[in-house]
């Protein structure tokens, strides 16, 4: 994506004069990197930055800061903020942390299954198969992606469902770089299934689909150790 689509990624409404506080500042960029609209890697220029929102450095740094301590950016002395590339051993342990954590929110979701909590995940549902009826894959996965969050919302503990909102959002960088193959039908269709579970307040049985369901998100991952380049030249060069 070039410095245009960047800036497009971030522009939402409105123009570039408008003004933001730094928590709105903070919750455009954290959802651009979430659906993807910001890939691994991106440089988030300070000026550019205080351009598109119409701001000062102090608030786009106070965004920036929070987005650090989130793990979604890299702030690199000397040379900015960078959407994060997350290592192989830091995407299994996200992924080990999500299956902990949504798991036990799942079981307090299922414990609770309120009406507010029915329209909440069929509202998130149907939008889910609007987007597959209009066969827009991006927004499948943006879709697929909130449902978690959603279903970690309805579980009355939001010191941990803002912990899982990190953790997607990591997952989203991580999906991004590491991704093999697109989810099919039936892994989508797992959503419907715990919805199912948790409003019938079957926790048992949503625990074991949702560690099943994070598991099949995983296993779609190219996880697999790659070989160190520096070993790989000192064998080149007759030097191992």
């Amino acid at each position: 994506m070039n410095d245009q689509g960047h800036a497009a990624a971030l522009k939402q409404t409105g123009d570039s004069s408008s003004r933001f506080d730094s928590n709105e500042i903070y919750s455009r960029i954290f959802d651009a990197i979430v659906d993807n609209r910001l890939a691994p890697g991106t440089h988030l220029k300070e000026d550019e930055l205080c351009d598109l929102f119409g701001v000062g450095r102090t608030r786009i740094r106070t965004a920036l800061s929070r987005l650090a301590s989130d793990h979604v950016i890299e702030l690199v002395a000397n040379r900015g903020a960078f959407v994060s590339r997350p290592s192989v051993e830091e995407a299994r342990e996200v992924f080990r942390a999500r299956r902990v954590m949504e798991g036990h929110l799942i079981r307090r979701a299922a414990e609770r299954h309120d009406p507010a909590m029915a329209m909440a995940l069929t509202d998130h549902l149907h939008g889910e198969d609007e987007a597959r009826a209009a066969g827009d894959t991006a927004r499948i996965i943006r879709r697929c992606g909130r449902y978690h969050q959603v279903l970690a919302d309805q579980a009355d503990s939001p010191i941990m469902a803002g912990f899982v909102r990190e953790l997607i959002a990591r997952s989203s960088l991580i999906i991004a770089i590491y991704e093999t193959e697109q989810p099919d039908a039936c892994e989508m269709d797992e959503h419907r299934k715990l919805s199912e579970l948790v409003l019938a307040g079957n926790a048992d049985e949503a625990v074991r689909l949702m560690d099943s369901h994070l598991k099949g998100i995983e296993a779609r991952l190219d996880l697999d150790p790659k070989t160190d380049p520096v070993s790989d030249l000192r064998q080149s060069l007759g030097l191992a």
